[in-house]
């Protein structure tokens, strides 16, 4: 009975918490072997800037949707990947830790150019 009046653990990690309280910035990808991607992703996470931005005006049926968790400032970043099939999430990667140079780049590739402050 005592049961029900137990507060029920949401499974979220210290990372997700941080990361839902950041701005997020959703950019769609040409479609690609998302397992690969991933290990790609692991390795280094500049093979964001292989992907190919997904055009504005085309059918998306299939693609990858990456969603840019940044600070104001740029100083952290986050991206986790989703692999989409008819507006349906099929997969999705862990989050992945960027730096501010990359995250500038992936941005600029759709159009979101952002001034970093100076070092």
């Amino acid at each position: 009975m005592f049961g029900l009046f137990r507060k029920k653990s949401t499974g979220e990690t210290p990372l997700k918490k941080r990361v839902r309280d950041m701005k997020c910035r959703k950019i769609s990808f040409v479609d690609c072997d998302f397992d690969e991607l991933c290990a790609k992703m692991r390795q280094s996470p500049q093979a964001i800037l292989t992907l190919t931005p997904v055009n504005y005006y085309a059918v998306k049926n299939e693609y990858i949707l990456a969603l840019v968790y940044s600070e104001p400032d740029f100083s952290e970043n986050f991206v986790q990947l989703k692999r989409v099939s008819y507006e349906k999430t099929v997969s999705q990667s862990e989050i992945f830790a960027l730096d501010s140079e990359t995250v500038s780049r992936a941005l600029a590739k759709v159009g979101i150019i952002i001034e970093l402050p100076k070092k």
